[in-house]
């Protein structure tokens, strides 16, 4: 590699003596511009971008200490040298804080220049080997992001990934673990850094050359790869190191999870997916902090016919508004859940059925379940992201018992509902009212007060408004001397044809025709 290097100095005798007296092809560098004083230097310096700036202190325009501030503000990945003369020293020591590479004295022909070159040299490449580093450790935390998260699935392009990025190539066996934890707050510092480097350092001093890679997956989750694992129990000891740790010490409740151990690369997903599911063994038992993967029976993963029973039978009591059933109903419910050892994928689900009948339950008076519940984010992915069955359980009671009292308190208030739409009908049905005018009247909806209506009387709002029409017209007819118009006028009706085709509609003779053609 050829350096590249910038000079500055206002004496144009020094600029000649540190262009010829210096081999810079023997130290691999190459003088890429001579600058006569400071300001030329912050002219040139981002354009010519050297790899070193060999500058003297004391320049018009800008001096050397200021040119060495300026790239370390600026973050400039250019090392500084300066030259001075021995009244300079003390001054130019001063730019220590500007991170300057070295102080050369002019006097004895540049006695210090060979020694703070290469000393700017071995700078430049241990910050390449840093950048290096650094990029390797984003590439293998991309890869894992990208597998564990699904956005990398093809087994071939997976394992092809892998090897790009010199992940687990010649490794014997690995093991995909999962550490959950609950941490408060998505910015919370530990030691003056983030959580999540913390973390990462501390399982870097547990595993030491056995970690491949970690990276967090969840806000409250991580993922190490390791391999050289020189058996389970060694392996169970180093977890119990964490969760000692993490629990006392960092005042988290951790919560581990380990795959069993894979060859191949392909297989890295798989992997995770065991390191998950074995991590779900503590939704059920929150004793059991460590938990190695183990392979289920696939009957486990399906409904009995006794649970779908239960869960048929408590929305049915919520249907009802039955609180009291509901509490026991679902309390039998958990208890049916651990009986079985029921997967928490399985339980889950069945809270996602519960939850969605408890929508459509709701929706029939008009009601959310976000309403009723006060929960404001999801509910789907609430149940899905529940760590432990007491917090599922705590969750979907408030769920079953909130909406079983909103139901109970509805029905409870439709008979009232049905009462003042009556009440209503009677004293405006010769206002020619409509459905909307009733519901406006209640404080209902005109759709929830239509369903409700025709639930509870067995007939449309609108056609009880239109008998009521009929009823009062027929007592017109019979028992006073009004005209056909006259009745038409005093129920609403504008147009006294349009009143004798309605009355027709409900009686199948016409105004005349009832009243025996006398009028």
């Amino acid at each position: 590699m050829t350096y590249r290097v910038m000079l500055a100095d206002d004496e144009p005798i020094m600029r000649k003596a540190l262009l010829t007296l210096a081999d810079w092809e023997s130290m691999e560098c190459e003088i890429v511009y001579t600058a006569a004083n400071g300001q030329e230097v912050m002219e040139n310096l981002e354009k010519v971008m050297p790899d070193i700036l060999i500058t003297d202190i004391m320049m018009p325009g800008k001096n050397g200490i200021e040119l060495a501030k300026y790239i370390w503000e600026q973050k400039l990945p250019i090392k500084v040298i300066i030259l001075t003369g021995y009244a300079d020293f003390a001054y130019a020591q001063s730019a220590v804080k500007f991170n300057v590479v070295d102080y050369v004295i002019k006097a004895g022909a540049f006695d210090g220049l060979l020694e703070a070159v290469e000393k700017a040299k071995e700078r430049i490449q241990k910050r390449k080997e840093e950048h290096r580093e650094e990029d390797n450790h984003i590439q293998m935390q991309n890869l894992l992001k990208s597998v564990f998260d699904g956005s990398l699935y093809d087994e071939n392009e997976i394992e092809e990934a892998c090897i790009n990025a010199d992940f687990l190539v010649g490794k014997v066996q690995y093991y995909v673990i999962l550490l959950r934890f609950r941490v408060q707050g998505e910015e919370r510092k530990h030691g003056g850094k983030t959580i999540y480097e913390s973390l990462t350092n501390f399982f870097s001093m547990v595993f030491t050359k056995q970690m491949c890679g970690a990276v967090a997956v969840e806000r409250d989750t991580f993922a190490l790869v390791l391999s050289e694992i020189n058996g389970k129990k060694e392996l169970q000891y180093q977890c119990m190191q964490i969760i000692d740790m993490m629990d006392n010490f960092m005042k988290m409740h951790s919560y581990i999870g380990i795959s069993s151990g894979h060859l191949s690369t392909k297989e890295l997903k798989a992997a995770y997916n065991e390191a998950e599911e074995a991590l779900e063994c503590s939704f059920m038992d929150e004793e059991s902090k460590i938990n190695f993967y183990q392979p289920r029976n696939h009957q486990e993963e399906v409904m009995s016919a006794d649970i779908e029973k239960r869960v048929k039978h408590l929305c049915g009591e919520i249907k009802k508004g039955n609180v009291t059933c509901v509490k026991a109903d679902f309390s039998e419910l958990i208890d049916r859940f651990k009986e079985e050892r029921c997967s928490s994928h399985l339980i889950k689900n069945a809270g996602i059925n519960i939850q969605n009948q408890c929508r459509n339950i709701l929706s029939e008076y008009d009601k959310t379940i976000y309403e009723v519940t006060g929960i404001e984010n999801s509910i789907s992915k609430t149940i899905y992201r529940c760590r432990f069955l007491k917090e599922y359980e705590r969750i979907l009671y408030d769920i079953v018992v909130k909406t079983a009292e909103s139901v109970h308190i509805a029905v409870n208030k439709k008979e009232t509902l049905i009462y003042e739409c009556e009440k209503f009908i009677e004293e405006n049905f010769h206002k020619n009212i409509l459905v909307a005018d009733v519901a406006k009247y209640v404080g209902a909806s005109p759709s929830y007060l239509s369903r409700v209506f025709k639930e509870m009387v067995g007939k449309t709002l609108i056609s009880t408004i239109n008998e009521k029409k009929i009823e009062k017209a027929k007592e017109y007819l019979l028992h006073t001397d009004m005209k056909i118009y006259e009745i038409a006028e005093a129920l609403g009706f504008e147009d006294t044809t349009y009143f004798s085709h309605f009355f027709k509609k409900y009686t199948k003779m016409s105004p005349k025709e009832y009243k025996g053609g006398t009028k």
